[in-house]
Order: C-alpha cells, then structure tokens, then sequence
C-alpha cells in the first residue's frame, strides 16, 4: 500500500524490539528516512543497516533524550516528519506493593520520555508545515486494570497529553495515539515479563496456560496482537492518508472497554 511518505523523516523512539521496529520497517519500506533510537546499543547495531540511522540512548532520563534529538536534528538537517512515540513497559503488581521508588521509574519510561522528546521536537516540526506524531499508549488507558496501575496511569497520562497537544498545535501537527490491547512483544515475553507474572498470578503450570487465561477473563476475541498489527495502525496514522485525523486514540484489539 502507498502510504505516501516517499522522502519522509521518521523518528522512532524505543525502535529496537517489536511494535517501535515494526514501525520503523514499514516506515522505510515505504520510502521514508527512518532514524531509531532505543538504549539497546548492540541490537541497533545488527539492525542499522535497514534504517537511514541509530541512535544509542536511555529515553528514560532527560540526558538520553537530548542525546537522540541532537543526533537527529544533525543527521536530518531539520526536525522530522515524523514522531513516534513508543517507549513504554508494565509490570503487574498490586497497589500497595508499588514503591516510591517503582511510581517515579514508571512515570520516567511511560510519560516523561514522551513529554520531553514533543518538548523538544514539536516547535520545531510544527515549522515543516505538515507534520505527525503518534504515541503508543494502552487499552489500560481506558480500561483501568488493578494490577497494572503505575502503567495504566501513566498511559492514561498520555492519553491526555496526546489531545492537548493537538488542539495546540493544529492544523500544523497532527497528533494522535493507538491504544492496542494486549501484543506479543518483549514486556510480554521477557524473563519475568508479563507472561511469566500471569503464570505465578494465575498459578497454572506454563505461560499458553495462563495467556489464554488472561484472554478469557478479558473477553479477548481477536487474542494477543502481533507488532505488525500495531505497527500498520501508527503508519496509517503518521501518514498524509490520515490528514483529517488529529487528537484520536484509536482502539486496537478489540478490548472491552470499561470505566473510561
């Protein structure tokens, strides 16, 4: 599909594993300059080669932040087209467990990053005339879940983030966010990521056992998501196709939707 983003500037932040590589390949599958960044050094270094640039840095503090904007202000010669948002990871955990310590690492992965990075980028892209940006957030957002509270909250954050920066930046940048549902990527897969939680959770012998568990107990039709299936929603949604949509948090997976 010609998604039109021939000569395009991408940015993907967190782009070395699933949903943020996923998009990052279609990016440039579709003729688009394509820099990644993702504190994943050595997996960016096998990967380089399919985009037009990598950038090793921790976009969960301010420092690696400006590290990856510096390097893509220099290596395109202006602001990108293009922003994706895509850092973000869970932990399931009841409340009264969560630290201090637990809420502000939460809040630097899942919100911050995402604050600082259209902070610095957003002036400077809304001069391009037409440009994109799209977060990833959470069906938690809408759909708070006990157990994932830290996450859910910050997502919800970024949900609002997401809208107020549309309606400020109108009709020069677009910016919306996709909410998918649960997807097969490394905070699931992880050791102790979230399939290995939902086995002790659960208390049932192996991670297919507790996933389909999880399913049930969500009523989740269409099952746990690839990063493609992702990954085609956010393109869409980067691209001059989707020019009449700003401030939408398109649902992906079919969750049912609850308090929000």
């Amino acid at each position: 599909m010609n998604f039109g983003l021939e000569g395009k500037r991408a940015f993907i932040c967190a782009g070395a594993h699933g949903i943020g590589e996923a998009v990052a390949d279609l990016l440039a599958q579709e003729g688009a300059s394509v820099i990644v960044a993702d504190r994943d050094e050595g997996v960016l270094m096998e990967k380089a080669s399919r985009w037009t640039g990598i950038v090793a840095a921790d976009l969960a503090t301010a420092q690696g932040v400006n590290t990856a904007v510096a390097y893509v202000l220099k290596t395109f010669g202006r602001a990108p087209d293009i922003l994706i948002n895509n850092l973000g990871v869970g932990n399931s955990s009841s409340f009264e467990l969560i630290s201090d310590e637990d809420w502000a690492n939460s809040l630097e992965i899942n919100l911050m990053s995402c604050i600082r990075t259209c902070r610095a980028l957003i002036p400077e892209m809304a001069k391009n005339g037409s440009a994109s940006i799209v977060n990833t957030g959470s069906d938690v957002a809408k759909q708070p879940e006990p157990t994932l509270l830290d996450y859910g909250v910050c997502k919800a954050g970024l949900l609002y983030l997401t809208k107020a920066l549309a309606k400020q930046y109108a009709p020069h940048v677009r910016v919306n966010a996709v909410l998918p549902g649960p997807v097969w990527t490394m905070m699931w897969t992880r050791p102790g990521g979230l399939a290995d939680q939902l086995v002790a959770s659960y208390g049932v012998a192996d991670r297919e056992a507790a996933v389909g568990r999880f399913l049930e107990d969500r009523y989740l039709p269409l099952g746990i998501g690839e990063a493609a299936d992702v990954a085609n929603a956010i393109v869409f949604l980067a691209s001059p196709l989707a020019r009449f949509i700003t401030g939408a948090a398109l649902d992906l997976g079919g969750t049912q939707r609850g308090l929000i």
